[in-house]
């Protein structure tokens, strides 16, 4: 990995751990849905002032577009579920954003299946690896 998608990871890194902690802090002052509810406005305003402002490109219609609407749904799901679940985490949010995190398992065996990616051995070791540490954090 170069220095640069490393630095673009880190980053990601710590915005999802910034995101874990106000997705249970929204969920706890607002309630799921209407939390949920809130981010998808905000995301769309965003969207919608980055396309008035031609910082983000139009996307061209084609029959790709299924797989934007695809991931969103995929989104929409994932974030509902996970909102429920630190409302029933009883003050456990790290256990489950760590839980939650174990996603790219899912990710790594649909590339391998449908992309034709490599799913090797230290895949499989790092997969152990996270649900060990994701079982730690329950802990």
């Amino acid at each position: 990995m170069d220095a640069r998608t490393l630095a673009y990871t880190g980053i990601s890194i710590l915005g999802f751990g910034i995101w874990g902690f106000m997705m249970k802090l929204g969920q706890e002052r607002l309630g799921a849905i209407p939390h949920l509810t809130a981010m998808g406005v905000f995301v769309a305003l965003i969207v919608m002032l980055g396309l008035a402002s031609r910082t983000l490109p139009v996307p061209e219609l084609s029959s790709n577009l299924w797989l934007p609407l695809a991931a969103a749904l995929a989104t929409l799901v994932a974030m509902l579920f996970l909102t429920l679940a630190l409302g029933a985490s009883s003050g456990n949010t790290a256990a489950v954003i760590a839980l939650s995190a174990v996603y790219p398992g899912v990710t790594a065996v649909l590339a391998a299946l449908f992309l034709g990616e490599a799913f090797t051995l230290a895949k499989v070791g790092g997969l152990l690896c996270a649900a060990a540490a994701a079982f730690l954090f329950t802990r």
